[in-house]
C-alpha cells in the first residue's frame, strides 16, 4: 500500500512538474528591430506617445537604458545579424551590407545567393527571378532562431518579416521556415527559393488585398496637430527630401499623386505606412501560421524599416520622424494588443531593439555651431591611387572602398609595404581619425581597437578599416546616416516584455551581442557557438 502510496506522489509531482516546465516556457518569441531607433527616441517624442505602445513596455517590461553597438560599420545587415547571432561580424562574416570579393573582383550584397530565387506567384523569366537571388548563405554563425530550431527537433516555427530582404532573412537564420519581405517592384510580400518553391495560400490571399495600393493612395499628414510636435525642428528646412512633384518638404504628403512620379510601390518603404503593411502581416502571420498555439515555442522576428528610410531622408529632428515614431508607437500598441488576445497576454515573449542609431547632419552642426563636414569617397580613394602610385609605380590600387573599409588589388608592390605608405597617406587626410590594419596594428587606442577587432572578418573584411572624425558624413544633401562607433550610432533602445520579464531598468552598460545569451537563458535551450556568453543579469533579478 506505502509503495503505491508513493508511486501516486511520485507519478503527482512529475506531472506537476511537467506542466511548470511547459508553463515556465513562452509559446512565441517576437524579435522586434526597429530600423535606426535611436535609444533617445523612447524620450524625446514621449509627450505624443499613447500608454499602449513604448510606454507599455517601458511601463511593464524591463528597460536596458545604456545598450550598444560595439562593432564598425553600424549598418542594417551588421546589425540585425549582430542581435540574432549574439556575435559580431569577426565570427558571422556580415561586414557590411556589400563587400568586396577579392575573388570574383565585385562587390557582394549580404543576403545574395546565386542559387536562390525569386518565390513571387507570379510567372516570372528566370532572368528576373534570379535578380533577386536571396538566402542565409553569407552569415557564418548560427542564429539564436537555429537553436531553437535544432533544440526543438524542428518542431518550433521561425518566420522573419520586414520590408527589407536583409532584416528578414539574416534574423530568422538558416532553418527558418520563411522569411518574407517585400516587392518593391509589385507591393506583394515574396520569398525565395531556399525557403520553398511557393508562397503559402494565406500569403497569396494577403497579397490579393492590395493593402500597399490602397496606403499609397492616402495622404501623409501629421497624426497629431503639428504645434504639439515640439521635440522636432521645422518643417522645412533645407537638409530634407523634396519628393519629385511637390515644391518643399512640408506636410501634407498626398502620396495619390505623387506616387507615380516617386518609384510608386518602392515609395512605400520610405514613408510611415510602411511599417503600417508589416504589422498587418505580422498578425496574418501569427494567425495564419498559428504562432503559438502548441507547446513547442514559436520564434517570429520583425524588422520595421520604413524608420530608417524616413530617417535618411529627414534626419534625426525632422517633423516627419517624430511623426513617424508617433505612429511606430500605434503600431507597437496594435501588435501588443493582437498578441493580448491572439497568443494571451502571459504566453508570449519579447525584445525591441534597434540594428543601429543615426547620427546629426554636418549641415545641422555647423548652423548649431557644432563639429561637423562631410567627406567625398571617390576624391579620397582617387587622392590615395595618386599617392600611390608616386610611391609604388603607376596602377589601379585601391579595388574598392565604403566609409569604413578599403580592398585595394594585387599588384607588383609587396602588401605589406603597401599598406604600410597607405597608413602614412590616409593619416594625412582631414577627418580621418583612426587608421587600423588588420595585418600590421599595434594596439594604441585600446577602445578603438576593440571596435576594429570586432569587425574584421578574415574571409569578408578589407586591407583597412577607418574611422572618421565625430560629426563626420560621408557626403550627401538630406536627411542622415550612420556607421561610425560614435555614441549617436551605437547607441539603442532595447526594452524588454511579456513573460518571465521583471519589471524594471538598468543603466549598467550592455552591448549588442549579449540580446542572444539573454535569450538563450531564458529559453534554456543551447548557446550558438560564436555567442556571447554573457546574458543581461538584471533581466533574471525578480
Amino acid at each position: 500500500m506505502n509503495r503505491i502510496r508513493i508511486f501516486f506522489i511520485l507519478g503527482f509531482f512529475s506531472i506537476n512538474t511537467f506542466f511548470a516546465q511547459q508553463k515556465d516556457k513562452p509559446k512565441l518569441v517576437v524579435g522586434i528591430v526597429v530600423d535606426q531607433m535611436r535609444a533617445e527616441y523612447l524620450y524625446r517624442f514621449q509627450d505624443n506617445y499613447s500608454e499602449n505602445g513604448f510606454k507599455r513596455l517601458m511601463r511593464e517590461g524591463f528597460n536596458v537604458k545604456n545598450m550598444h553597438y560595439n562593432y564598425i560599420p553600424t549598418t542594417t545587415g551588421p546589425g540585425h545579424a549582430s542581435i540574432f547571432t549574439g556575435t559580431t561580424p569577426a565570427n558571422h562574416g556580415i561586414v557590411a551590407n556589400d563587400w568586396y570579393d577579392e575573388s570574383k573582383k565585385q562587390t557582394v550584397y549580404c543576403a545574395e545567393d546565386e542559387t536562390a530565387f525569386l518565390i513571387d506567384g507570379q510567372n516570372n523569366s528566370k532572368k528576373e527571378l534570379n535578380k533577386y537571388s536571396r538566402s542565409p548563405k553569407n552569415l557564418q554563425s548560427l542564429t539564436i532562431t537555429d537553436e531553437l530550431k535544432l533544440f526543438s527537433n524542428g518542431h518550433s516555427k521561425v518566420i522573419g518579416l520586414s520590408l527589407k530582404d536583409r532584416a528578414s532573412i539574416l534574423p530568422s537564420g538558416h532553418l527558418a521556415d520563411y522569411a518574407f519581405w517585400y516587392h518593391t517592384e509589385t507591393g506583394d510580400f515574396i520569398t525565395s527559393s531556399y525557403y520553398s518553391d511557393s508562397l503559402p495560400k494565406w500569403l497569396q490571399e494577403f497579397n490579393r488585398k492590395h493593402i500597399a495600393d490602397s496606403l499609397l493612395n492616402l495622404t501623409w499628414d501629421t497624426l497629431k496637430p503639428i504645434e504639439e510636435y515640439k521635440n522636432s525642428g521645422l518643417d522645412d528646412v533645407s537638409m530634407e527630401k523634396i519628393f519629385k512633384g511637390k515644391k518643399d518638404a512640408t506636410f501634407p504628403y498626398n502620396f495619390k499623386k505623387l506616387r507615380n512620379k516617386n518609384g510608386n510601390f518602392a515609395l512605400l518603404t520610405q514613408i510611415p505606412f510602411g511599417n503600417s503593411l508589416l504589422t498587418q502581416l505580422a498578425k496574418t502571420t501569427v494567425s495564419s501560421e498559428e504562432m503559438g498555439k502548441d507547446d513547442d515555442t514559436d520564434f517570429l522576428t520583425l524588422s520595421y524599416s520604413s524608420t530608417d528610410y524616413v530617417g535618411h531622408n529627414f534626419g534625426i529632428r525632422s517633423k516627419e520622424i517624430e511623426d513617424t515614431y508617433v505612429r511606430m508607437d500605434n503600431e507597437i500598441a496594435e501588435l501588443l494588443m493582437y498578441l493580448d488576445g491572439e497568443v494571451g497576454k502571459d504566453n508570449y515573449l519579447l525584445f525591441l531593439t534597434a540594428d543601429h542609431a543615426a547620427s546629426d547632419h554636418p549641415e545641422f552642426l555647423k548652423k548649431s555651431r557644432l563639429q561637423g563636414k562631410f567627406f567625398d569617397l571617390k576624391t579620397i580613394k582617387r587622392l590615395l591611387d595618386t599617392e600611390l602610385t608616386k610611391l609604388y609605380g603607376e596602377a589601379d590600387y585601391v579595388a574598392y572602398m565604403d566609409a569604413t573599409q578599403i580592398y585595394f588589388n594585387e599588384s607588383s608592390t609587396p602588401k605589406e609595404e603597401l599598406l604600410k605608405g597607405a597608413l602614412i597617406i590616409l593619416k594625412s587626410f582631414e577627418g580621418i581619425k583612426e587608421v587600423y590594419i588588420p595585418t600590421l596594428h599595434n594596439s594604441r587606442n585600446l577602445a578603438i581597437d576593440s571596435f576594429f577587432r570586432k569587425n574584421y572578418n578574415t574571409k569578408n573584411s578589407g586591407d583597412i578599416i577607418l574611422q572618421f572624425k565625430p560629426g563626420w558624413m560621408i557626403k550627401r544633401t538630406e536627411g542622415t546616416t550612420h556607421g561610425s562607433s560614435y555614441n549617436d550610432d551605437t547607441h539603442v533602445p532595447l526594452l524588454w516584455y511579456g513573460m518571465n520579464i521583471p519589471q524594471g531598468e538598468t543603466i549598467t552598460n550592455y552591448s549588442i551581442d549579449q540580446i542572444v545569451p539573454t535569450l538563450s537563458m531564458l529559453l534554456n535551450i543551447p548557446l550558438p557557438s560564436t555567442s556571447s556568453r554573457y546574458p543581461i543579469n538584471e533581466v533574471f533579478k525578480k
